[in-house]
């Protein structure tokens, strides 16, 4: 949503509205895990192009294995709440939106990811929870604007086996390249379903939507002239007509596309004027790049990023 002087806010989560109480449920141990190929998922589903369907569609359970739930500590209730997305590009390591780590100084036990999550307030038969062993924002993080380089490596602690693949948990692949104005692309997440509501989606959901050219987003009536500029380090996808986006609690979350027969993350949500408003498509973090900066990191964090 817009700030007070107009300017847009993050795609991030409100004080936490989840009453979810996940202390004291035993999990299941997770299992030998399974060698996967990034990109790969074995429940097919594609949401449907159009843009009326604020929100987006409830997805079936493995859809998107690599989606990540992020949690902080509400220090109230003491109870773990629905804070970002992510998503999972090797065993220990979660890629995000640095937004989502602003609050300094970071306390790690308060950060919890939860991989093979798919309805909020139910524990699913594949998921699985972990605290961040370290979080890493980018060192030019709102260097360019307060939106700039939006993006953080997060390494997955060691607790238990780690992050066991399986048809349900899987990585997704970094681009080969950059993404061109024209494809389309599956954004999905547990945010608000409506820019009007203070409620996150139960289930999660996805949208397709299509990635403009730069210079259409730059233009006056879209979204030139914020605080905000349109960097080339950004993606901007959505419908101008408005009705389908991300929005608050879907920050950090990939946007998806098929690319070479595999899924890759091509953008991270990052920030937007509203939600599904008309000329207001959202913004994201362009991974591409970002590639050295990544696999720079995930070296100095002990891992290879192979594929």
């Amino acid at each position: 949503m817009n700030g007070e002087d107009g300017s847009p806010d993050s795609k991030q989560s409100p004080p936490p509205m989840d009453t979810r109480n996940t202390r004291g449920v035993t999990m299941p141990k997770p299992g030998k895990g399974e060698k996967v190929q990034c990109g790969t998922r074995t429940v097919d589903f594609n949401p449907r192009r159009t843009g009326k369907i604020v929100g987006g569609t409830e997805t079936p359970y493995g859809a998107f294995p690599w989606q990540v739930e992020i949690q902080m500590l509400d220090v109230d209730k003491l109870t773990f709440e629905h804070h970002c997305g992510g998503a999972v590009i090797a065993e220990r390591l979660v890629l995000s939106a640095a937004h989502c780590f602003d609050k300094q100084p970071l306390n790690l036990e308060h950060i919890r990811l939860v991989v093979g999550e798919h309805r909020l307030k139910v524990q699913d038969k594949h998921e699985h929870r972990f605290l961040a062993e370290k979080v890493v924002l980018h060192p030019d993080f709102r260097k360019n604007g307060p939106h700039s380089n939006d993006i953080a490596l997060i390494l997955v602690s060691r607790s238990g086996n780690g992050v066991q693949f399986n048809s349900h948990v899987r990585p997704i692949c970094l681009p080969d390249d950059g993404i061109t104005a024209g494809k389309w692309c599956t954004v999905s997440g547990w945010g608000f379903q409506a820019e009007n509501t203070e409620n996150f989606a139960p289930i999660l959901r996805a949208a397709a939507v299509p990635v403009l050219d730069l210079n259409t987003c730059r233009k006056s009536q879209v979204l030139g002239g914020r605080q905000q500029t349109i960097l080339d380090s950004m993606i901007c996808a959505g419908i101008l007509s408005g009705g389908v986006d991300a929005c608050r609690g879907d920050s950090g979350g990939p946007l998806a596309c098929m690319t070479s027969n595999r899924w890759q993350l091509h953008g991270v949500v990052s920030w937007g004027s509203g939600c599904a408003r008309r000329a207001r498509p959202g913004v994201y973090t362009r991974v591409a790049s970002y590639l050295d900066w990544i696999k720079r990191t995930a070296s100095g964090l002990g891992h290879k990023i192979s594929y």
